[in-house]
């Protein structure tokens, strides 16, 4: 069995908050969904089908962001994110769902946290398939310091501190509303 080494599914949240600091009028709960919807391959992969190793296909290549990662986080972000989100952080259903209607800029805001996902993931895994299926190698060109494990635990430890300080930038406003901007901006 083929051990992957790899940030947190999570951790790619860094990234959509980023991104949405950078450009404000983007949705930031689509920004979410579509930064984690890549792995989804992988979880189907190792918990269903139950693959040695996480799989990386269609959902981690530049065709799988710009299509099926888009359509899915779309739809993720319409019907499901406002029920999860409201009811574990407990905030307020309709605000949550007005935030997650259908829209260009939703769209536009999924593709780039599909996007980003994997344009992260291009720098530190083992198998890379940007370019899948038309190509099936492993573009590892951005692959930091040309060794995946070692890389891997950088870009792990990076995304942690991030998070560290979206949390303290975040709570040094105040806790009021604390949850609803990390989520819903």
């Amino acid at each position: 069995m083929r051990v992957m080494p790899m940030p947190v599914t999570p951790l790619h949240y860094c990234a959509a908050y980023l991104v949405n600091k950078v450009k404000v009028r983007l949705i930031l709960p689509a920004l979410i969904v579509g930064s984690v919807i890549p792995d989804v391959e992988s979880f189907v992969a190792v918990v269903v089908i139950r693959e040695p190793g996480p799989a990386r296909g269609l959902m981690h290549s530049l065709l799988g962001a710009v299509t099926f990662d888009t359509f899915f986080a779309v739809v993720v972000t319409i019907l499901l994110y406002p029920f999860i989100v409201s009811w574990i952080f407990k905030l307020e259903k309709k605000s949550v769902s007005e935030r997650c209607r259908f829209s260009y800029m939703l769209v536009l805001s999924a593709f780039l946290g599909s996007l980003s996902h994997v344009l992260i993931d291009l720098t530190h895994h083992e198998y890379n398939p940007f370019f899948y299926p038309f190509i099936n190698d492993s573009f590892d060109a951005l692959v930091f310091m040309g060794d995946w494990v070692l890389a891997s635990t950088v870009v792990s430890i990076v995304f942690l501190g991030l998070l560290l300080l979206i949390f303290v930038y975040e709570v040094r406003k105040g806790t009021d509303r604390f949850w609803s901007r990390l989520l819903v901006g």
